[in-house]
């Protein structure tokens, strides 16, 4: 039977999974030939075709099924040069290539409109960049770099490229957090996002945090500080993975969970009642103000590092000695927050290889089915009737592992492991299998 299969898989591959639209990572997958193409730049670097050398590396950044009608990455090949420009969120960074050097910025703001202080922080961010700097450049404050193509390689030119987006990005959000967004340059390809949509999002944020709020009646006290930090936390993680705001809502919202971790002298008490101070905040929102919030945008460079999967196994294991912890002194209620708590997390907090991405996803939408119905997605989750979508579950985890056992060799579909006799059932089982996968390379 495995040889019959083994013949069938060679003319019908494993359809590739899509990458989630959600969260803060790169809305597409990498290109399937992103590795040869790193390697055929190699190549060109060392027999001296720089040009070549630099094409092939912009090429194996481009994306694969993106989402957007602009491209996140336009290369334009000319005779003695390459022209090049880049999208990270609210950045756009304009390059151009010659044989002997690479030089790239993005335009930030008009000088004069910015405030003294904002000046001063630019300033001060040179000393913590790298490879880019700031300046004021015809009145313009503009991030840039310049590379030397003496002894250039793939990677000299990935962190320098990868450093100007990310940080341009992030200057941009600042001051359209803080200031007035009017002040921003280059932020045509910034798409709004409908009305419809967004006050759909508005009223799932208000329902989320209403239905939060009940299902803590009767808990909040100091024998429930644990349970009460996991509800208040899963809400803002939800709130940012699934809703996705920007500006000075993300700047919050991030605030809020670091905050919570940081190693401080704050009780858990204190940290809960900042919590619980904010989500009031986000409660008494408009929806004019949480509709400026939003907008979708191209990435190029994902904004985490790549993590270890021994990193991310060791937070699962530790998550589910919490779950055995509130098993042994029944405390039933928190269980199945810690379950959602933690794909969550993991989501928000980790670089993560494409498949195991796609499956934290496939356990954030069985926990928020409902949601995810609304948006026109087939549920995985029947809150009514307790019924997981078992066949639909089983394809989307097979499309999410299959395409990538070919570089993974001990990388398994467990589909066929999963308990379904109830949701904590399902999210044990899940991510035992998670914390399981084998990604060592073949």
């Amino acid at each position: 039977m495995k040889v019959f299969e083994s013949i069938r898989s060679w003319f019908n591959p494993p359809p590739m999974h899509e990458a989630p639209q959600y969260g803060r990572g790169i809305h597409a997958l990498p290109n399937p030939k992103e590795q040869e193409l790193f390697d055929e730049a190699s190549e060109g670097f060392i027999h001296g075709d720089t040009l070549l050398g630099y094409e092939r590396f912009l090429s194996s950044l481009l994306h694969c099924n993106g989402t957007f009608a602009q491209p996140h990455l336009s290369i334009e090949v000319e005779k003695d040069s390459i022209r090049f420009t880049l999208i990270q969120g609210y950045a756009l960074i304009r390059g151009i290539i010659t044989s002997e050097s690479l030089q790239a910025h993005a335009d930030i703001a008009h000088s004069k409109a910015l405030h003294v202080a904002m000046k001063r922080r630019f300033l001060e961010r040179n000393f913590q960049l790298t490879y880019c700097r700031f300046s004021d450049t015809d009145g313009v404050v503009r991030l840039s770099v310049r590379l030397n193509n003496a002894t250039v390689t793939p990677q000299k030119i990935f962190f320098p490229l990868r450093e100007i987006a990310l940080n341009a990005d992030y200057e941009k959000e600042f001051i359209a957090s803080e200031f007035e967004e009017s002040l921003l340059l280059d932020c045509t390809h910034i798409i709004p996002i409908e009305a419809e949509k967004t006050k759909r999002y508005f009223e799932c944020m208000k329902h989320w945090i209403a239905q939060t709020r009940q299902s803590l009646v009767g808990l909040l006290s100091n024998d429930n500080t644990g349970m009460v930090s996991f509800s208040y936390l899963a809400l803002l993680l939800q709130i940012d993975y699934l809703l996705l705001p920007h500006k000075k809502m993300a700047k919050n919202i991030s605030e809020k969970i670091n905050g919570y971790f940081m190693d401080d002298e704050k009780l858990t008490e204190d940290k809960n009642a900042e919590l619980e101070k904010y989500l009031g905040e986000l409660e008494a929102m408009s929806l004019e103000e949480f509709s400026s919030q939003l907008y979708d945008s191209a990435y190029t460079f994902s904004p985490f590092d790549q993590a270890m999967h021994d990193e991310i196994a060791s937070f699962i294991d530790e998550s589910l000695g919490k779950v055995r912890w509130y098993k042994n002194n029944r405390s039933n209620y928190v269980i199945s927050v810690i379950y959602r708590y933690i794909s969550l997390y993991i989501l928000y907090n980790y670089g993560l290889h494409p498949s195991l991405r796609a499956l934290l996803h496939l356990h954030v939408e069985v926990y928020a089915a409902d949601f995810f119905k609304e948006q026109g997605d087939a549920p995985l989750y029947d809150f009514e009737t307790r019924q997981f979508q078992k066949n639909l579950i089983s394809k989307r985890i097979a499309e999410a592992i299959e395409p990538y056992t070919g570089r993974y060799k001990g990388l398994r579909n467990f589909s066929d492991s999963v308990n379904y006799s109830d949701l904590d059932h399902f999210s044990q089982s899940f991510y035992l299998q998670i914390k399981n996968l084998d990604f060592t390379e073949s």
